[in-house]
């Protein structure tokens, strides 16, 4: 009877893990610190409706599910996206698009540390976790939250990266807490299909 109920669990665990597997959709990119935002990544043809001569949007995507709390962590649960197919860049009007590209990757790798905190705060929040996943959504919220108000300050101290000493200051300070939020990285790259 022992072993039956243990192969049913297995089975369930096993389903639930295969079944949680993300997938992206075609024109979306995973954050990478070895692949950085091109003008190949923006899929979107730019509208004369809209002012901005590139616009780059993210997402902050998660599936923790069944079994999940078990794990060490959960850093290929949470993932950093880039929707190319909801970002455009406009070539002919932009002045220098290799200064604008750094600009869109920062925010890229901003929206990177919100990720590792939420995996983070998944981790320490385990035992909630363990008891319901509202915590999940509760602390999703907080994260784009803080997502938003990071991009925000961003934008506005380096004046839509026009001012190239901040840029290197933000830039100095992304890197240095990409470092230090390191165990939370996402690498296995193979879990991750394209639809």
């Amino acid at each position: 009877m022992k072993r039956k109920n243990f192969v049913l669990i297995l089975i369930f665990f096993l389903v639930s893990v295969n079944c949680n597997s993300q997938e992206l959709s075609e024109g979306q990119k995973l954050w990478s610190n070895d692949s950085k935002l091109t003008v190949k990544d923006y899929k979107l043809k730019k509208s004369d409706a809209y002012n901005e001569v590139i616009v780059s949007q993210f997402l902050i995507s998660h599936q923790v599910k069944g079994f999940d709390f078990f794990k060490k962590n959960f850093n290929n649960r949470v993932l950093n996206i880039f929707v190319g197919n909801a970002s455009w860049i406009d070539t002919d009007n932009i002045s220098n698009i290799d200064k604008q590209l750094l600009f869109q990757q920062l925010q890229f790798d901003l929206a990177e540390i919100c990720t590792r905190h939420f995996r983070r705060r998944l981790l320490l929040n385990k035992r909630k976790i363990a008891k319901g996943f509202t915590i999940v959504n509760e602390i999703s919220n907080e994260i784009i939250a803080e997502f938003s108000s990071r991009r925000l300050k961003f934008v506005n101290e380096t004046k839509r990266g026009q001012d190239e000493n901040k840029i290197k200051e933000w830039k100095e300070r992304i890197i240095k807490e990409l470092e230090e939020l390191k165990e939370f990285r996402f690498e296995n790259k193979k879990r991750i299909k394209l639809k």
